[in-house]
């Protein structure tokens, strides 16, 4: 397909939400991020899909032919994937999309650094709503330090100037809402109110009124609770300054009252039964399994009797009904410096709840359908798609 034709794909980062320290782009930085967020959704529906028909095709036959069965893991999958030339140019070209994602934003964001961080500043030194807690003293985990997570440079917490929210104007530039489509909505809360919405389903009398929000970033799932419960206190965290400074000038910027503190999840300073609900988004795959472990005993820890663990993500190998499907969710672990995703969906989260103190009547896997935000603040539910919800009520 021609350049042109895939620019003319309906898509457009102009359905990106707006807020004061969002960094503002010209004609040409839309066009580039026009061009990658068209590109994202041809390989995806495109090219992506007939990765299938090869496996279905050609792969399947030669290794039936060679061992006398069909794959049985995702490993042989891959190892036997990795030889088409068909696949290898699509994850070529997948890993060139996420490269090409900081390489487009990197001087989108760098130019305009300095009065993001003064934007950012001057929000902290006004009062409410919402504030901001920072730890100087904290120390980043290894699993996080040791690469620049998805390619992004510095990753999520590098510092270098004054007051510094490179790396959270750098992820709330449109990563999600380019690699979706906008499928999470103009603000990338769509996990959030996915959780919202099945918890309103499901627990209708369900209205927690402390919520802690566990690796949230820039916050983009906590402005859906913030919304959600407008009167219940509302509390973000992450181990990167950067982001926490971002995400708190945002909050504010849209008049929502989110408290944001540098915190790693698996060591809080919160005192024990102060949440009734405590959740995340898309983070568990982040962070080392040994991490999770150590975090679900500090959530067991502070959530109040009768609260809730409820952590929104892509399903679990187990749940998959295939060693394809497997196959290509596992693409991250070996593509997108993301090496914690495929032993996280190995994990048994189910084994770990219930070595940390829940019981295994009150925990569930569950699948919850995808919402797409609307720019007014309501949602509606995908035609297609889940969220995989892994929960304990304590």
């Amino acid at each position: 397909m021609a350049s042109t034709e895939i620019a003319t794909q309906k898509t457009s980062i102009r359905g990106l939400g707006k807020h004061e320290i969002m960094p503002e782009l010209s004609s040409d930085d839309e066009y580039l991020l026009n061009y990658q967020m068209a590109l994202s959704k041809f390989l995806r529906e495109n090219i992506q899909s007939k990765n299938i028909n090869i496996y279905k095709k050609k792969v399947e036959p030669v290794f039936k032919k060679k061992h006398g069965r069909l794959p049985n893991s995702r490993h042989e999958v891959r190892k036997a994937m990795l030889r088409e030339p068909a696949y290898q140019w699509w994850a070529c070209l997948r890993r060139h999309l996420q490269e090409q994602s900081s390489s487009f934003k990197f001087p989108i964001v760098e130019r305009q650094v300095d009065s993001l961080n003064a934007i950012a500043k001057n929000y902290s030194k006004k009062k409410g709503p919402g504030s901001l807690k920072l730890n100087d003293k904290i120390k980043y985990p290894k699993y996080q330090t040791a690469m620049d997570m998805h390619w992004m440079p510095g990753s999520y917490y590098t510092e270098v100037t004054d007051y510094d929210v490179f790396p959270g104007a750098m992820y709330d530039l449109g990563g999600l809402y380019i690699g979706t489509g906008g499928k999470m909505g103009p603000y990338n809360d769509g996990p959030g109110w996915a959780a919202v919405n099945w918890l309103n389903k499901n627990y209708p009398k369900f209205y927690p009124k402390k919520v802690l929000d566990q690796g949230c970033t820039v916050g983009h799932s906590t402005l859906a609770y913030a919304t959600a419960w407008p009167k219940s206190d509302i509390t973000g965290i992450d181990f990167a300054a950067p982001v926490l400074r971002y995400g708190h000038a945002r909050a504010k910027s849209l008049n929502k009252k989110i408290n944001f503190i540098q915190s790693l999840a698996e060591k809080t300073e919160f005192k024990t039964n102060t949440f009734d609900l405590v959740v995340s988004s898309m983070f568990l795959h982040e962070t080392s399994t040994n991490a999770i472990k150590e975090l679900f005993t500090e959530t067991y820890r502070i959530l109040k009797p009768g609260g809730l663990m409820l952590h929104v993500e892509q399903p679990p190998f187990h749940l998959m009904k295939t060693v394809f499907e497997q196959f290509e969710m596992d693409w991250d672990t070996h593509n997108n410096n993301e090496p914690f995703w495929g032993p996280m969906h190995d994990l048994d989260l189910v084994k770990v709840s219930i070595s940390s103190g829940f019981t295994q009547s009150n925990t569930f896997e569950k699948f919850c359908p995808f919402v797409i935000p609307q720019e007014d603040g309501s949602y509606k539910e995908a035609k297609a798609g889940n969220w995989f919800l892994f929960g304990s009520w304590k």
